[in-house]
């Protein structure tokens, strides 16, 4: 049995049902039914028709209250998020948002130099990560391998559908991913040694945690490796470490020519060029940029949120904007 096979029996009977109730009807209402099916070409059909459009109506109001709340999350308007996404009695549209507002705020709080509540945010996402899981409204991981990213409207392999859930997954813990790798080297950037190990041992059990999974396994599935992510990252920030200690000179090419074996993923690269940025220090970046060029055929311009072209589009207008002077030339 197949839904191709099961559908019109069921809706059969459903016909079947609703033209018993016709008749079932007394006039004068019997009279009005009978004259909006012969219409109409269905039983209710008026009805029917309204139901139909109130219920896509809705969907379409939860999915702008939905769309509009990560937006402002996004965009780090935390309480307008949260106002948007409380509208929405769904489970899976509050937690996605709430992981979404963490991750704005851990971005705030990196930008106010507040590490204290940054290196707070990973464990608190993780939490909501699991949570949501468990109670289904995230999918469950195991179906990415399990499933092939399809989900089973009925037995038959041929009434599935893909599961548009694994890429919002995929999605939401690959920023994960990322803010454990902009947190770390921060940290390093900044000689924080003291909160260095913390920020590791929580990258390295949510890389291992997702790399059970084997989502980077499946062919039509665009994700990284976690445990290549997390390895890259802890080999940048080893050497902006040995970098903050050398003094962090800006200008020194002879430093990272040492460490052009480390560069052998998208993500490496993207994590000291933003550090570079954040200290204007545009001879070393233009020349990671080019070293990055040069070895394209091996490591990819774009992966995931690593990207050539972003990277050198803000390069480029960071470059252009004024240095601010210090405060004894104001």
């Amino acid at each position: 049995v197949t839904l191709s096979t099961l559908l019109p029996k069921i809706a059969q009977y459903r016909d079947q049902f609703y033209e018993q109730l016709v008749q079932r009807t007394l006039s004068p209402h019997r009279a009005r039914l009978e004259q909006e099916m012969s219409q109409l070409q269905q039983a209710f059909g008026g009805a029917r028709q309204h139901l139909n459009s109130e219920l896509a109506r809705h969907r379409a109001t939860q999915l702008e209250h939905v769309h509009l709340a990560k937006f402002f999350a996004r965009i780090g308007h935390l309480e307008a998020a949260s106002r948007q996404v409380l509208v929405v009695p769904v489970a899976s549209a509050r937690l996605s948002c709430r992981v979404d507002c963490l991750l704005a705020e851990g971005q705030q709080a990196l930008q106010a130099a507040n590490l204290d509540r940054a290196i707070s945010i990973p464990a608190e996402m993780r939490e909501l990560l699991d949570r949501g899981i468990e109670c289904g409204a995230f999918v469950d991981p195991w179906n990415i391998l399990g499933f092939d990213c399809q989900f089973s409207l009925f037995p038959a392999p041929e009434n599935s559908v893909f599961d548009h859930r694994v890429d919002e997954f995929l999605e939401l813990t690959e920023r994960m991913l990322a803010f454990h790798s902009q947190l770390w080297g921060e940290l390093a950037a900044l000689n924080r040694q003291d909160l260095c190990p913390e920020i590791d041992r929580q990258f390295h059990d949510l890389a291992q945690w997702l790399r059970q999974f084997a989502a980077h396994e499946v062919s039509h599935v665009e994700y990284a490796d976690p445990q290549s992510v997390y390895q890259s990252a802890r080999h940048v920030v080893e050497a902006l470490r040995h970098w903050h200690e050398g003094g962090a000179a800006a200008g020194d090419l002879g430093f990272w020519s040492q460490y052009a074996e480390m560069f052998t993923a998208p993500k490496a690269y993207a994590l000291v060029i933003e550090a570079l940025l954040e200290r204007r220090d545009f001879v070393s970046l233009m020349s990671l940029l080019i070293h990055w060029l040069s070895q394209a055929e091996e490591v990819r311009l774009e992966r995931g949120d690593s990207s050539f072209h972003r990277l050198t589009l803000k390069w480029i207008l960071t470059l252009s904007q004024p240095q601010p002077k210090p405060a004894s030339e104001e």
